[in-house]
């Protein structure tokens, strides 16, 4: 029997655009938030047959990007991978991981492997999550997903429909595309990246140590589960 079966019937990928486009009408990209004193790497991977997913939270000091706290979390992924509606299906294994970390921890901003604003209906994870959990958060992604980079003031920034959605960051020889995802400003977002930058890596720090997590862990939990993780710099 196919576990899935049911998730993936009631899936549709239309009425998930146009949730994305009610969601988006919620977002604040303006800055609303205290002191950062923790901050907060999401990233998912998937083992080889797709049907699991590992989620990693890694929470940091900030600005010292000492990390102290390491949550995952197991489960099982029923929708499949759609370009720009990649928030229904992460979101599977992000929800219970945040839920059951964001009840003991503080966390002030989070950093989420994907897009905020700039995405085709300016709904992308970094939103979903900031708006679900009511954080600051902001996306950190390796390609660009809409608008087109442009030339402004002498800073490269992300545009989307003549509106500036997130910037571009260089590090090794290579592009990072940043954008707010809920209660930060565009101009905040990349500051806040750029801070969170180690030497000799291409990713802020948060995600990079969420990504490097999950691989690991992957070859040690093979069923679906929730719990700590250890610290690994």
């Amino acid at each position: 029997m196919d576990p899935c079966r049911e998730a993936r019937l009631r899936f549709n990928p239309s009425r998930a655009s146009k949730a994305q486009e009610l969601l988006s009408k919620l977002v604040k990209v303006e800055d609303d938030y205290g002191v950062v004193e923790r901050v907060g790497g999401l990233d998912v991977s998937y083992f080889k047959d797709g049907s699991l997913g590992l989620g990693v939270l890694v929470i940091l000091k900030y600005p010292e990007l000492a990390a102290v706290k390491c949550f995952y979390a197991v489960k099982r992924v029923c929708i499949p991978y759609i370009p720009g509606l990649l928030a229904f299906r992460e979101m599977e294994v992000l929800t219970p991981l945040l839920s059951r970390a964001l009840a003991d921890e503080r966390v002030d901003i989070l950093v989420v492997d994907g897009h905020g604003i700039a995405h085709p209906r300016k709904a992308g994870i970094a939103s979903h999550i900031g708006l679900a959990f009511n954080k600051p958060s902001i996306g950190a992604a390796k390609r660009i997903l809409a608008g087109r980079e442009e030339l402004v003031g002498g800073r490269r920034l992300i545009v989307y429909r003549g509106e500036i959605v997130g910037g571009v960051i260089e590090a090794e020889g290579q592009k990072i595309y940043v954008s707010p995802g809920h209660r930060i400003s565009v101009e905040t977002a990349l500051k806040l990246v750029a801070t969170m930058m180690k030497k000799g890596e291409r990713m802020p720090e948060p995600t990079r140590l969420a990504d490097s997590i999950s691989r690991k862990l992957r070859d040690t939990v093979k069923t679906e589960k929730i719990g700590e993780c250890r610290v690994l710099q």
